[in-house]
């Protein structure tokens, strides 16, 4: 997958570019399909630029609030998904009574 640093580096310069040659067109007197078509590409180009970055900056402000509410948890003391759970009826349990993964199937006798 391709980084949004580049993606976002690589739409800027190709939408540069495209405005450097609407400009020359235009400067040359093609206006029509080549300035309007350049000029509609580096639209595009600097759009698409934006909307990497808005795209990469909610997507870290995500991570952000994640390691703030895993910092929380482990400071309230829960550590563990499966802190509060216990087993159901039917199980015996050996070890920490609240951990699933020590649970075992009652055996009948």
């Amino acid at each position: 997958m391709i980084s949004a640093r580049l993606r976002y580096i690589v739409l800027g310069l190709a939408a540069v570019t495209w405005l450097t040659l609407a400009c020359a067109y235009i400067a040359r007197g093609l206006i029509w399909p080549h300035g309007i078509g350049s000029l509609l590409l580096a639209a595009f180009g600097f759009e698409g630029a934006a909307y990497v970055r808005r795209a990469a900056d909610r997507l870290q402000d995500l991570h952000h609030q994640a390691m703030h509410r895993a910092l929380a948890e482990a400071a309230a003391g829960i550590t563990e998904p499966w802190s509060t759970w216990c087993c159901e009826r039917g199980f015996l349990t050996r070890g920490d009574l609240h951990h699933p993964a020590n649970c075992t199937k009652e055996q009948q006798t």
